[in-house]
């Protein structure tokens, strides 16, 4: 691996590393989360299909729908979004560059 992509590789893992694994993104909280969604013994949540969950996947209750990266959807709203650890930090720049 070269600088820059180690540079890059860093640069993701640590934006990554921010997530508190609240599962508040993937449903933990709205009644019917991602098929995939799993409850670790810690009391997080995780995906065991992370590195392919984007595209068509199902809800517990069989509701299809599009899994996306979380960027295009951090100026939603959704069921237990305050925990999301993305979104307070977005909250905290608005307010800093208010």
């Amino acid at each position: 691996m070269d600088r820059l992509e180690e540079y890059f590789y860093n640069q993701q893992k640590a934006y990554e590393d921010l997530c508190v694994r609240c599962g508040a993104c993937c449903g933990a909280y709205d009644g019917d989360p991602c098929e995939h969604l799993t409850r670790g013994q810690d009391g997080t949540y995780y995906c065991p299909v992370y590195e392919n969950r984007l595209g068509r996947k199902k809800t517990v209750n069989g509701t299809v729908f599009d899994c996306v990266p979380l960027r295009e959807i951090i100026h939603e709203s959704w069921v237990g979004d305050e925990r999301c650890a993305y979104k307070k930090m977005l909250h905290s720049r608005k307010i800093k560059g208010t």
